[in-house]
């Protein structure tokens, strides 16, 4: 929540209030685990709070009644959940973002170059996991790989070769071959951001 609290707005006394009322309902077995709504929520919060809706003691169970109703994890396949595509090749790029978005994922990009991706990364919005083209163009997409994997974000390769042999330091990512189901895709970067799995532990196989 502290990305999206303004400073000086708030007091610290009401920003503990605050703070604690999106805790404690972010932290929910069934709330959202996508970045984008929790985002939104703790927004919801602050405004309620500032708009003097609500009494201070009765701000938990007020949010907690709009989370249930509005950003719980069931609601849609992906909603509330920002994936970065990286992909050169037009139509698969186009073919991604259109089937992720009409399953209600935020999509960021697709991008086509490394620098592009790792500015992303590093300057805009925050990401839920990430899915990477090893080929992009005759370069290899791992220096955006490795920028991922130092933030903890999750993600996936896909490639066009059945045989693509990976770096020792990405040997447990998971591979998909063109052409992929990027819902599956999207699913299993979803579930690693779920799940919070520390992304590749050392020295396993492609695909495990």
């Amino acid at each position: 929540m502290s990305n999206i609290a303004l400073q000086g707005v708030f007091e610290p006394a009401d920003m503990r209030i605050i703070q604690h009322a999106f805790d404690s309902v972010a932290a929910e077995p069934w709330f959202s685990k996508g970045v984008g709504y929790r985002e939104d929520f703790a927004r919801y919060v602050m405004r309620m709070y500032q708009r003097g809706m609500v009494l201070p003691d009765r701000l938990e169970s007020l949010c907690r009644v709009a989370a249930w109703n509005k950003y719980r994890s069931a609601k849609s396949n992906f909603e509330g959940y920002r994936f970065l595509i990286v992909e050169d090749e037009y139509v698969t790029a186009r073919e991604a973002n259109d089937v992720l978005t009409e399953l209600g994922a935020d999509v960021v990009g697709p991008v086509p170059r490394i620098a592009e991706a790792i500015d992303i990364i590093e300057h805009g919005p925050q990401l839920d996991g990430a899915i990477l083209d090893i080929n992009l163009g005759g370069e290899r997409v791992y220096p955006v790989a490795a920028n991922l994997k130092m933030k903890g974000i999750p993600f996936v390769f896909v490639t066009a070769y059945e045989d693509r042999v990976l770096p020792a330091s990405f040997r447990s990512a998971k591979v998909f071959t063109k052409p992929a189901s990027w819902a599956s895709i999207a699913s299993h970067v979803a579930h690693q951001r779920d799940v919070g799995m520390p992304p590749y532990p050392a020295e396993r196989s492609i695909g495990a």
